[in-house]
């Protein structure tokens, strides 16, 4: 059974002022156009006062009884109709469109409410996902990486003796890591993933593709640089700051942690007690980590960190070495 988790306070926020602003927007337009028909038209201004009286009118029609009921209420419609029609063609007359005065939501299904009766509109999923990007601290990233423009061509097909080429290697990466996003939130399967090689070979592309993918089924994503995550921990631990310490609370809350260039960050005893405790904690509470680093061999990884951090990334993550030739070198030599 998948677990179907919320998505962050702060996204929803974001989502829920976005979509009132433009509903706000889309009526306050209206307003000022229906003041200025009014202003040239003062005839439009009174049509609309008597159809306003409508409801009124047929609550009053059926409180004089059945007997002439329907004839009431048929002449009720007529001479609604009338009005409206009357109403368009002096729209017409003073240069104006029919549909000047209605409020023109940018979401006709919902009309900017963010619901269709009891259901979520799509419009309202939609700004929750890209609030969440946001959040995630890939709001841009995710316009230009994803699954389906992971470009295996950059990978050579040329096999070493009894290897697999770099294309199929990278082929069978890109395949498990579309199965991680589809398997994400089950308990059963859930796992921590380590990418592993040289710059330009296409480890943040997936990171940020897998990120979009969760991110899109409601789950909350951090994505964050080593550096930027021990740098969060220095400002709440030495100089109490109270945003920093927010943040490092979601190191350890958020559903999916992506932890990018691991290695690249000052290495101390502070840093590798944070790094151990970050990736520990959530190790025991069986929340998922990405990590992706430059780090190329298990002896690297041992001159780098400690034996508790070592043992957590080689016996607690799936392993991917990722291979082939500086993609962005190739691209530049391409253009």
């Amino acid at each position: 059974m998948r677990i179907f988790m919320s998505y962050p306070e702060t996204a929803v926020k974001k989502a829920d002022e976005l979509i009132e602003a433009r509903r706000k927007r889309a009526e306050q337009t209206a307003a000022e156009h229906t003041e200025l028909v009014y202003e040239k038209c003062p005839m439009i201004k009174e049509i609309d006062h008597a159809l306003s009286l409508t409801g009124l009118n047929v609550y009053r029609a059926a409180l004089m009884g059945k007997d002439g009921l329907e004839e009431r209420m048929a002449k009720l419609k007529k001479e609604n109709l009338d009005l409206q029609n009357h109403r368009k063609e002096l729209l017409k007359q003073n240069g104006f469109a029919e549909d000047f005065t209605e409020v023109k939501y940018t979401c006709p299904k919902c009309r900017d409410t963010g619901y269709v009766g009891v259901e979520m509109c799509s419009c309202k999923r939609k700004a929750l996902a890209q609030a969440a990007f946001e959040s995630a601290g890939l709001g841009s990233t995710l316009k230009h990486q994803g699954f389906e423009n992971f470009e295996l061509d950059f990978y050579s097909d040329k096999a070493p003796d009894g290897k697999l080429s770099p294309r199929q290697v990278m082929s069978s990466i890109l395949e498990k890591s579309k199965k991680y996003v589809s398997d994400f939130g089950n308990p059963e399967n859930a796992s921590n993933l380590l990418f592993i090689g040289k710059t330009g070979l296409g480890k943040t592309h997936l990171t940020t593709a897998v990120a979009r993918g969760i991110i899109e089924k409601g789950y909350d994503v951090v994505y964050e640089s080593a550096q930027n995550i021990i740098r969060a921990f220095e400002l709440s631990r030495f100089e109490r700051d109270e945003n920093a310490g927010n943040e490092t609370d979601r190191f350890f809350s958020c559903d999916l942690l992506i932890i990018d260039d691991l290695g690249t960050e000052f290495v101390n005893s502070f840093t590798q007690s944070v790094l151990y405790n970050l990736i520990n904690t959530r190790i025991n509470g069986a929340k998922p980590m990405i990590i992706s680093t430059n780090l190329d061999n298990t002896q690297l990884f041992k001159k780098t960190y400690d034996d508790r951090i070592t043992s957590r990334l080689i016996g607690s993550f799936r392993s991917f070495r990722f291979e082939g030739s500086d993609i962005r070198i190739q691209k530049a030599k391409a253009k």
